[in-house]
């Protein structure tokens, strides 16, 4: 699988796991039966209450119309509103993020909805999936327009695994001062940090990092994510030898 690759400002690479087209096209899939659920139901709904029997054609065609803006709307007001993701998305845990993997801004989820007429309804699709596959950061046009990709949130077990891990007899401790935390700070940390890497959000994982400092009073020579989990081993190191 493709990755998005960013260094952030500490000058520490984070990988993201690109959305797989199959994904992307069963997230889309999901949706548009939502949409079509939706609009049948409004259909037989307004049929059931008479509105279609009324002399006025234009006037029932109205209403219809005004109750199906929901779908019109759906892609840019969920991803707005969800942080990137819709049902679809949801489901297949994928989401849309800014090109530095940061969550994206309401102009560009609005662009890359605006764009869905070029990418999709335009020759059924074929422009918007020929993009995914020859852009290197598989990116529909909406994307590229939008400065933004679709990124995998499903977790990476292989970069949780290491704070899990059974500490060996022959562990050496690097921060002592490990001993100050509780066994709920201990919890916290491993929540936060799961957190981090679940959202695909190095924000949190930098920000959990400074606290650990500020409150341990260390200088650690070690990238955020590294130093937190020296500090977790650390701790129950010297509480299992306590």
């Amino acid at each position: 699988m493709n990755t998005l690759s960013i260094n952030t400002p500490q000058n520490v690479r984070f990988d993201y796991k690109l959305a797989t087209l199959g994904a992307r096209m069963i997230a889309f899939a999901i949706d548009y039966f939502l949409i079509i659920c939706y609009s049948l139901f409004v259909y037989y709904l307004l049929q059931w209450m008479g509105v279609f029997k009324h002399s006025d054609f234009w006037l029932s065609y109205g209403i219809y119309m005004l109750l199906l803006l929901p779908c019109f709307f759906y892609f840019f007001l969920m991803e707005t509103f969800f942080q990137g993701q819709t049902v679809g998305k949801m489901l297949m845990k994928i989401k849309v993020v800014k090109i530095d993997g940061t969550r994206a801004t309401i102009y560009q989820y609005f662009i890359r909805w605006v764009c869905t007429i070029i990418d999709v309804f335009l020759c059924f699709g074929a422009l918007g999936i020929s993009s995914i596959i020859a852009t290197a950061k598989a990116q529909r046009i909406g994307d590229i327009a939008a400065d933004t990709a679709v990124i995998s949130t499903r977790t990476d077990t292989a970069l949780q695994e290491t704070l899990f891990e059974e500490i060996t007899r022959e562990y050496t401790v690097t921060f002592l001062q490990a001993i100050r935390l509780s066994d709920q700070d201990a919890n916290t940390i491993k929540e936060l940090y799961k957190k981090g890497y679940e959202r695909k959000d190095y924000n949190i994982i930098i920000a959990l990092s400074n606290k650990l400092v500020e409150l341990l009073e260390v200088k650690p020579q070690m990238p955020p994510e590294e130093f937190i989990d020296v500090v977790v081993k650390d701790y129950y190191y010297l509480y299992r030898n306590s």
